[in-house]
């Protein structure tokens, strides 16, 4: 408990200075012949008691004691969204998974790599697109990763065709950043080929990511020349972000690292508190004691 007020408790420090050093105006008697006779005033001890306690407990409500409760602040660090590639390309193309010559699918390794990048981003909204003949949100700008991770995870060979929309996917994730309120927006673009299909022209795209001041990292997966590098590299430059090549999931892995670490969160917001007010205890306490105080002191004075 603390005190939003405590400078009021000054005026208790006066008051009980007070108390012993400014003396009562009261009537009296002026007798010559008595002066050396010795008056003895018998103290009311309770209402005296009554007085002090009324008057701190009054002071004590007048300097308002509160708790305070830490409120956890939900405004993100970074808004962040994924564009997965899930084409033909990513289903049949293999990677290399281990140093022990495993390999696996282009899109089971992205999805892997993108779920364990995803659970990292704790105080940051992350969202992810997935596109082949169109581009579709398969799940919004949320803190719950767990969720996207593992709707990520569910995500099978032609849920969204088998051609490549990757401008209408980076017009779409533009929109949706758009309404974000995080102090850092970004996109993260996975793909294996070359734009095939959609609505959306490159110049349209990219002056949608200038205008909303988006940076665009940009990942070509798999070998060279499996990937439009050209269009990559100026997604990635325009939007001042970094394009990147992974031919197997242990690069890939590294650039999803250091993309995090890039994207690591500096900002610092001021603590929030919800308060509680408790002047009204000892307040009510004061004025109770108060009006006893003042029953007992017109029952003295009728007597």
């Amino acid at each position: 408990m603390q005190f939003e007020y405590p400078f009021v408790f000054t005026f208790l420090a006066l008051f009980i200075v007070c108390a012993f050093v400014c003396k009562e105006k009261s009537g009296y008697m002026y007798m010559p012949n008595f002066f050396n006779i010795s008056l003895h005033v018998k103290v009311n001890l309770l209402k005296e008691t009554l007085k002090w306690l009324s008057v701190i407990l009054l002071i004590t409500a007048l300097a308002s004691p509160i708790t305070k409760h830490e409120k956890v602040s939900t405004k993100p660090a970074h808004a962040v969204m994924l564009l997965m590639d899930v084409s033909d390309s990513m289903s049949q193309g293999r990677m290399v998974v281990n140093s022990l010559g495993g390999v696996n699918t282009k899109l089971n390794v992205a999805k892997q790599r993108a779920s364990e990048y995803i659970q990292k981003r704790e105080n940051d909204n992350v969202g992810i697109i997935v596109f082949g003949d169109f581009a579709y949100v398969a799940s919004p700008l949320s803190f719950d990763h767990k969720s996207s991770a593992k709707l990520l995870e569910g995500i099978r060979r032609g849920v969204a065709g088998s051609k490549t929309a990757m401008y209408d996917a980076l017009f779409l994730a533009t929109r949706l950043l758009k309404n974000s309120k995080a102090k850092d927006k970004a996109i993260i673009l996975l793909t294996d080929g070359f734009n095939t299909a959609g609505q959306i022209p490159l110049d349209v795209a990219l002056r949608a990511i200038e205008d909303e001041n988006l940076k665009v990292f940009t990942v070509g997966i798999g070998r060279y020349g499996d990937y439009d590098e050209q269009v990559l590299k100026l997604i990635a430059q325009r939007s001042k972000g970094e394009f990147f090549s992974a031919s197997d999931s242990t690069s890939l892995e590294r650039i999803y690292n250091h993309i995090d670490k890039l994207q690591k969160s500096e900002l610092k917001a001021k603590p929030q508190f919800n308060k509680n007010y408790l002047f009204m205890y000892p307040l009510s306490l004061g004025l109770l004691f108060l009006f006893i105080y003042t029953l007992v002191e017109l029952r003295g004075g009728r007597r």
